[in-house]
């Protein structure tokens, strides 16, 4: 009886099989979706008027899609709305509240309010979304919550304590938000906790922290308290490797893209350092780049300042 039960089961199963369409047994045929970059548009030229920029190192963007550049040889920040055009700018040279000294990496927080790494004047500085003036911290010196040159700042979407690139002390170092010093890590040297060149960082959506060392032409990745978690990066002229990883992104997603400036391309790799793709061809087309340094990638867009041309640059990836 139950060989009889087994016999009819088996059967039944071989006539469903037979119905179902030839294409879900030959996976051969399926060809899977594949991502590629397309260009979007370009804004800005050299100069030091409105809308035109001085060796532009960093953009970023608010909640609305508005853009803000690190106009960083016109020691100012501009700010244009999503399809380019001037809304606004502020700052001079100086070292007073709100004025920079070489502003390099702009940042904006969940509540729209825009964080600059004002590099030569050693300190970070808080504006809201018009430039007024609300905060700063830091100072020169090698203590903890001083810098030595910061030449990036991530901040923590969990909590928004911001973490810096304090590039001349070989270190990173974390604040809350009102800029309260909480913990650092990092000296000079070629280890696992050690940087020569920390040239940029950033923080993605569970508070991981990615730092790319431009000296040792390599990108580490540490826990929210500072542990090792993973690190890469070759030195080659192949797709998963470059030349001079200059700035690094992190989109909503937690997916990284390095700028190569080098070798004119753009790298995007997984959360655990798997090469995706890369993009970027150098010539005097809109969507050419020359020496891509500045990048940010926000849920739909791709950014990059082109810091030679005073422009910046816009794609997107769609699968196809």
């Amino acid at each position: 009886m139950k060989k009889c039960i087994v016999f009819i089961f088996i059967t039944f199963i071989l006539i469903l099989s037979s119905c179902v369409p030839p294409d879900i047994f030959e996976p051969e045929n399926f060809k899977p979706l594949t991502e590629k970059v397309v260009f979007c548009g370009t804004f800005g030229f050299p100069g030091n008027l409105d809308g035109q920029l001085n060796s532009p190192y960093d953009i970023t963007t608010d909640k609305y899609g508005n853009i803000y550049v690190a106009d960083t040889a016109n020691n100012r920040i501009q700010k244009f709305n999503p399809d380019g055009a001037f809304l606004l700018s502020w700052g001079i040279l100086g070292s007073g509240d709100g004025q920079f000294n070489t502003p390099i990496a702009v940042k904006s927080d969940s509540a729209g309010n825009i964080w600059v790494a004002d590099t030569l004047n050693n300190r970070i500085q808080k504006f809201d979304s018009n430039g007024k003036f609300l905060m700063k911290f830091g100072e020169v010196g090698i203590g903890n919550g001083q810098f030595q040159s910061p030449y990036d700042l991530g901040i923590d979407p969990r909590n928004g304590n911001i973490i810096v690139a304090d590039t001349g002390n070989a270190r990173i170092q974390v604040f809350n938000s009102k800029g309260k010093f909480l913990r650092t890590w990092g000296e000079v040297g070629t280890g696992n906790y050690q940087f020569f060149a920390l040239y940029s960082i950033d923080v993605d959506h569970l508070g991981n922290i990615y730092a790319l060392d431009v000296a040792h032409k390599e990108l580490k990745k540490f826990s929210p308290e500072g542990k090792l978690l993973r690190k890469w990066g070759q030195v080659g002229n192949n797709d998963r490797e470059w030349q001079m990883p200059f700035r690094l992104t992190v989109d909503p997603n937690g997916y990284i893209y390095v700028s190569d400036p080098v070798s004119v391309k753009i790298l995007k790799f997984s959360p655990q350092g798997d090469f995706i793709l890369k993009f970027g061809e150098q010539g005097g087309k809109p969507q050419n780049l020359q020496t891509p340094v500045g990048i940010f990638a926000d849920k739909t867009k791709i950014y990059i300042s082109d810091f030679n041309t005073g422009s910046i640059k816009i794609f997107q990836t769609v699968l196809e």
